[in-house]
């Protein structure tokens, strides 16, 4: 443990010649929920170094199997219910709790931490590419932790098929005013059975189209999300983002639109920022994030499937680039975006649906 202490201390940059990121932990403080909004999400204690572990990979057995969310039984869902509950009853002091699991996103996402050894450098996942890796890891510890609370290795997070028409609607269970999917802070009026719009502005008229044309219009939109206009790696994982850059600020194809839009589209249109969903500092208070975020991981591992794995990364920096994360039982954990390309070493899977969209080329 004193080596892993003493390694906060090491020069991150190795002569300049290692551009790879990772958070200062103690280094947090207030950052901007909105352009008018100071907020401060930092843990407690989180002055003084922790002693961490370095990933390893868990037992290749069970295989956990995310499926889709609007095909999920009774028997999953009050189960995921349970460890829900059991989540949202924890104290705050304890990092498995639901509001300390929400507050990772304001932390990351936010700025609220500094990059390691380089002070004054804020750390920002969004609009970069970290942004897949970074939610990959979120969810990941999110699901482990959920499934340790009932007693249950197999337990997998569900996914949002919102690219898939039976799954353009919020799945039902998520608006049972009862259970403790339900969340206050939403847009109500986009409750099923409205078909979620991919491309949603609030400058438009809501809804644009009706149930139909609004389905064929997402099919379309996600055809040119994931084929079209991600023809290149940089146009789908977004820009290169290394230790103390301050100019990357461009999403790929999915980060922009449909992870964006419908964090609005879910938000509540009665808030400045449409809270929860609508703004980053928010929007892992309301439990459809990790099912919304579970697809867009699923994409991809899709997205790299369809084009056989020629567009991966190969940046040492990027591939080197670290985050800490508590798991399920409560160690801190440091994991590389090199440690978590591979789904199957995680020990997760996801069910196959189809996909529509490939065959939804818009036309001239």
């Amino acid at each position: 443990m004193l080596e892993k202490l003493q390694q906060w201390r090491k020069p991150f940059n190795n002569g300049g010649k290692n551009l790879a990121i990772g958070p200062n932990l103690t280094a947090c403080h207030s950052s901007y929920g909105r352009p008018d909004l100071l907020v401060y999400c930092c843990p407690p204690g989180f002055q003084t170094p922790v002693p961490f572990t370095d990933f390893k990979f868990p037992d290749p057995s069970p295989v956990r199997v995310r499926r889709p969310a609007h095909l999920l039984n009774e028997s999953f869902i009050a189960k995921y219910n349970k460890a829900l509950s059991i989540m949202k009853s924890l104290p705050y002091d304890d990092p498995r709790s639901f509001l300390r699991q929400a507050n990772l996103h304001c932390q990351f996402c936010t700025g609220a931490y500094e990059m390691l050894n380089r002070s004054g450098s804020e750390l920002n996942i969004h609009r970069t590419w970290m942004f897949f890796p970074w939610h990959r890891m979120m969810i990941y510890f999110h699901e482990r932790i959920l499934g340790s609370l009932i007693g249950d290795d197999t337990f997998a997070l569900p996914f949002w098929a919102w690219d898939i028409p039976d799954g353009m609607t919020i799945p039902d269970f998520y608006v049972d005013e009862s259970s403790p999917f339900f969340h206050s802070q939403r847009d109500f009026s986009h409750f099923p059975p409205r078909v979620a719009d991919l491309d949603y502005s609030t400058d438009d008229n809501d809804p644009r189209f009706d149930g139909k044309e609004q389905t064929e219009t997402n099919l379309a939109f996600m055809y040119n999300r994931m084929v079209s206009g991600a023809k290149k790696t940089e146009l789908f994982m977004g820009c290169t983002y290394k230790a103390g850059d301050k100019n990357c600020d461009s999403p790929g194809t999915i980060e922009s639109a449909p992870h964006n839009t419908l964090h609005t589209w879910i938000g509540s249109g009665l808030n400045p920022g449409r809270e929860d969903m609508g703004k980053f500092y928010s929007a892992a208070k309301d439990p459809v994030f990790y099912a919304h975020h579970s697809n867009i991981d699923r994409l991809w591992e899709v997205w790299r499937d369809i084009n056989d794995r020629k567009l991966d990364i190969d940046d040492s920096d990027w591939l080197n680039s670290f985050f800490l994360f508590y798991d399920e039982n409560l160690n801190l954990v440091k994991i590389k975006v090199k440690d978590v390309l591979d789904i199957t070493k995680l020990g997760y899977s996801y069910e196959e649906v189809d996909r529509p969209w490939l065959n939804h080329r818009p036309p001239p």
